[in-house]
């Protein structure tokens, strides 16, 4: 009985749902979601306005940085000397969906100068009164340039390994390829070393190895222009410390060799080439203590000027605090060169910051340095020992 009766229910559902199912389909008929649009004939489509070098060039992977730099000296006599800048950077890298194949830097400054005292950020200075422009990097980056000739494992396994440089940049022997000192009044030793921090060259530069980085290049050896003036230029290798010991142990550094011509002021300032070897150490350490960091850097290097010897060695010693608001550094360093004599100073520095972004990328800060010029050589610029004060204030963002 309960069977019979289970399927009469059943029945009688069934025949109630079809039927309101189809009394549902008189009343509203299946309606085409799609019949109210519009076909499109792609030929009749608008087309996209074309835009212009400039827009593609500035849409993306494109940075532009804002530079002031406004510096006071004053030496021991009461000469003081003033120098007003406003800079720019331009970076563009040039990528695909997966990769980035090239990258652009230039960067600049318009600058006013009255008077001259032998800072050490602004030794060039002495030949510029008055207005000038000066450009700093300009050079281009091709990333990975032998993929083309790879397969596709052999291409990660080199990616970073051969990359190539070509213009102006940091001379690549000690730290400053990897230190930034573009915007600071303490400097490294190559100003002294070469008689220019920055060089035109072209090479290659990448990984060796999980360890270790090379940079090889060829430099003009010319210094600020580039020009040949009958020096033949110089070979450059550096081999250092991968970027891991620096993320894991605040630790850099590098071995350093150049050979060649380059051109140097001797005698009197006059411009000759000077045949030059040198072979350089170099590292830095980074170390926390108690509410800030420690940071030690040491160059030194030796060789030849013709058949002249030399010898150069910097030691500095810099706290910066927890808070990356204030700093303070020193700064021994000594250039040797027979038979002319030695250039020395020592150097102190406190320094206020209102922005210090760990990546260089936003710095906002005051300086005041006083450095001691402890021994002159004797056909140098300046000739006697002298002290001179910088008061620096500098915006980059």
């Amino acid at each position: 009985m309960f069977t019979l009766r289970a399927r009469a229910f059943g029945l009688a559902t069934t025949i109630l749902l079809t039927g309101g199912l189809r009394a549902d389909a008189q009343k509203a008929p299946e309606q085409d979601p799609f019949a109210d649009i519009a076909v499109v004939n792609p030929a009749e489509a608008a087309p996209v306005p074309a835009q212009s070098w400039m827009n593609r060039f500035t849409h993306s992977n494109f940075g532009f940085r804002k530079e002031i730099m406004s510096e006071f000296t004053f030496d021991q006599d009461g000469n003081a000397a003033s120098r007003q800048s406003l800079g720019f950077e331009v970076l563009k890298k040039f990528s695909t969906e997966t990769s980035t194949l090239a990258s652009f830097n230039f960067q600049g400054r318009m600058v006013r100068r009255d008077g001259f005292n032998p800072v050490m950020n602004d030794m060039e200075g002495q030949s510029r009164p008055g207005w000038a422009f000066e450009y700093h990097n300009v050079y281009l980056d091709l990333y990975n340039v032998l993929n083309p000739l790879l397969g596709s494992e052999r291409k990660g396994k080199n990616a970073g390994r051969f990359n190539i440089r070509a213009g102006r940049f940091y001379v690549p022997f000690g730290l400053n390829t990897q230190t930034d000192t573009h915007g600071t009044v303490l400097q490294l030793s190559n100003e002294d070393n070469f008689g220019f921090e920055r060089d035109w060259y072209v090479g290659m530069r990448g990984m060796v190895n999980r360890h270790f980085n090379y940079d090889a290049y060829y430099m003009v050896g010319s210094g600020y222009a580039l020009r040949y003036n009958g020096q033949r230029g110089l070979a450059a290798l550096r081999l250092s410390l991968a970027g891991r010991y620096s993320a894991r142990y605040g630790l850099e550094g590098g071995v350093s060799v150049i050979a060649g011509d380059r051109l140097a002021a001797v005698h009197a300032g006059h411009i000759h080439p000077v045949s030059t070897q040198r072979v350089g150490l170099d590292g830095r350490y980074r170390h926390a203590v108690n509410r800030g960091t420690l940071t030690f850097t040491n160059e030194i290097s030796g060789g030849l000027d013709a058949r002249n010897s030399v010898f150069t060695e910097l030691h500095e010693g810099e706290y910066l605090h927890a808070s990356r608001r204030w700093g303070l550094a020193t700064q021994y360093r000594r250039f040797w060169q027979d038979p002319t004599g030695v250039d020395a100073s020592v150097v102190g520095e406190v320094s206020w910051y209102f922005r210090n972004d760990p990546g260089s990328s936003n710095l906002h800060w005051v300086k005041f340095d006083v450095e001691r010029r402890l021994s002159v050589k004797a056909h140098g610029p300046f000739d006697r020992p002298f002290t001179v004060i910088a008061l620096q204030y500098y915006v980059y963002r």
